[in-house]
């Protein structure tokens, strides 16, 4: 068997979740389940309001705390895209069905100009 590289698995990747826009999940409201994938400390620092934090290297070992129906649609978001989206991947694999990457990631929900919050606030 031949080694993908990184490229090759975001394709993949890519591929087999759905992605949604920072509009669209504004009017989605409370009907998602909003995972911030990125490390505790960034999330700390600043992230989307009503995100659960869960880094991307704790999804297979903490998603059933955080999602209790396989059915509720599911988005994540990191930085950029990159984490964003192998997680999407991993949680399809798992059977999670309802899953979605917010497009730009972090950095475009706030280049769209959309409200953040704080850990702490």
């Amino acid at each position: 068997m031949r080694i993908k590289t990184l490229q090759e698995l975001l394709a993949e990747a890519k591929a087999n979740v759905g992605h949604i826009s920072p509009d669209e999940l504004t009017e989605a409201g409370d009907s998602v389940i909003l995972l911030d994938v990125r490390d505790e400390p960034d999330y700390d620092e600043e992230h989307l309001p009503n995100a659960v934090s869960l880094p991307r290297g704790y999804i297979e070992l903490d998603i059933d705390e955080t999602v209790t129906d396989e059915n509720t649609h599911i988005v994540t978001y990191c930085g950029g895209g990159t984490r964003a989206t192998l997680s999407a991947h991993t949680l399809r694999n798992m059977g999670y069905e309802n899953v979605s990457v917010l497009t730009g990631g972090f950095r475009g929900w706030i280049a769209a100009g959309l409200p953040t919050e704080k850990a702490d606030e």
